[in-house]
């Protein structure tokens, strides 16, 4: 998302093919900048993560920022919040130890959620739906990176929608850009996001207890930030009820919604859906990436395009890569085009 007179900090070559699409597309990009090179000097310093200092021209790592990032963005410091003002709906439990975690398991009677302090795109987690998954507890120390922990009622099959809320915090408040539905597997894993006024209108109901809470937590974190922020949230089905997790859990950066957000005000986007879906291409052996795109724009007549390489300058695969998406009514509904856009990615990974 940056502007040609930006500079670009690479840490590897990038393929120049997934570069001329960008551009192709729309996009500007900024001048690329290695450590070292030179740079203005009223340049300042923008991270995805907030850890470094910008000196003599290389980043140098600042133990405090790391500090108060660390801090923000921890599920456990989030959790203490949560229970400090009565913010979520679904019991949670800190556990310390081991023997603390097959205490509970011993007496469960209902499906929980282990999640880490930190986590990956929904994937640092494990559920546990029984107590007789007890040997789901070795997974601990890949999964979760080990104690302390916590646990919560896990409701991920009664889950009706998974959305986030996008704010920028300034000096004077937090203030609301917008909402975006994210696409979540049965297992909690993140797979893409998507946005539009239809879907946004369907979670105005959640806006005025959303904008309590973020408002709440901007004003008793220890440290003051300053910044993109996108609070993770979910409804789902109890009791016969709708319920609202509104403050699931808060990303203090430019999250993947934020970035669709941005991709949309970009191309002036304003009613109509659009998203970006993650793809996997562990499978793939042989793709010509740019032909199967084409012949995906030209039969769709709408904008589809790469938002993440596909692979690095040398050739090879990314494990995943990004593909951003717009509705076009006179080809398929919004709700039929990413069925579709899966279909024909299935059919290509089958070749």
């Amino acid at each position: 998302m940056s502007r040609s007179r930006d500079y670009v900090h690479l840490t590897d070559e990038i393929d120049q093919n997934f570069l001329a699409d960008i551009i192709k597309n729309g996009f500007e990009i900024g001048q690329l900048w290695r450590e070292g090179d030179f740079l203005p000097n009223e340049i300042s310093l923008v991270e995805w993560g907030n850890q470094n200092d910008l000196s003599n021209f290389f980043l140098i790592p600042n133990p405090q920022k790391t500090a108060i990032s660390s801090y923000l963005n921890s599920k456990l410091n989030q959790r203490e919040w949560k229970e400090e003002f009565h913010f979520s709906p679904l019991k949670t439990k800190f556990i310390k130890t081991e023997e603390q975690l097959i205490d509970v398991l011993n007496e469960m009677t209902s499906p929980i959620v282990l999640k880490s302090e930190f986590g990956i795109a929904g994937r640092n987690h494990i559920i546990i739906e029984n107590s007789s998954q007890g040997w789901k507890l070795q997974q601990i120390k890949k999964k979760l990176f080990g104690f302390p922990i916590f646990i919560e009622e896990w409701v991920g099959k009664n889950r009706v929608l998974d959305f986030s809320t996008l704010w920028d915090f300034t000096e004077s408040g937090p203030i609301f850009l917008g909402s975006t539905e994210m696409i979540v597997g049965e297992d909690g894993s993140f797979f893409g996001i998507k946005m539009s006024a239809e879907r946004e209108k369907q979670l105005t109901h959640i806006l005025p207890k959303s904008l309590e809470i973020i408002k709440t937590v901007f004003n008793s974190i220890e440290y003051p930030y300053i910044g993109p922020c996108a609070m993770d949230g979910f409804l789902f089905s109890k009791d016969s009820l709708i319920q609202a997790q509104i403050f699931s859990e808060i990303n203090f950066r430019y999250s993947m919604g934020r970035i669709l957000y941005e991709i949309r005000m970009r191309r002036n986007i304003r009613t109509e859906e659009s998203g970006i879906l993650f793809l996997s291409l562990h499978k793939t052996k042989s793709f010509n990436e740019y032909l199967w795109l084409s012949r995906l724009k030209e039969e769709s007549k709408t904008n589809i395009f790469f938002v993440t390489p596909v692979r690095d300058h040398k050739g090879k695969l990314f494990q995943t890569v990004g593909i951003y998406y717009e509705e076009n009514e006179k080809f398929l509904p919004a709700q039929n085009l990413l069925g579709w856009i899966l279909e024909q990615w299935n059919l290509q990974m089958e070749i």
